[in-house]
């Protein structure tokens, strides 16, 4: 696999190892990508789910604003919010799934979109703490 769409990812996995239960979230984030990022290169129903609810939107959005200090997810592009971007890859990614990435989405996809609700930068993820 090409290192290209994984170094776009690096700007979140390292906020979220910022959040006060971050550690978990992005060992689960770097378990599971390699699989995440092949099902949407690979399985058709992945992938359409992606692409219809504008995945590659909402990484090109955050990606651009990389140098700058807040680097912002949009909280909608073109219609389609984060959250049901999110909820849609949820349920395509627990049906086409391994297990592991199953029960890690199980565990950790509360805490996930109610960060996608409460806050869409990073800058306050930064400043995020206990």
């Amino acid at each position: 696999m090409s290192d290209q769409p994984r170094m776009k990812l690096e700007p979140f996995e390292a906020a979220l190892y910022r959040l006060p239960d971050g550690p978990a979230l992005a060992d689960a984030f770097q378990k599971h990508i390699e699989e995440v990022i092949g099902l949407v290169n690979t399985n058709r129903r992945v992938g359409v789910v992606w692409q219809r609810y504008k995945g590659p939107l909402f990484v090109r959005a955050a990606v651009q604003q990389r140098a700058c200090a807040d680097i912002s997810i949009p909280e909608e592009v073109e219609g389609v919010s984060l959250e049901m971007l999110m909820l849609q890859m949820a349920d395509v990614l627990q049906r086409h799934g391994s297990q592991g990435l199953r029960s890690a989405i199980a565990e950790h996809a509360l805490r996930i979109f109610r960060l996608a609700r409460e806050r869409c930068s990073l800058a306050g993820i930064r400043g995020a703490g206990p």
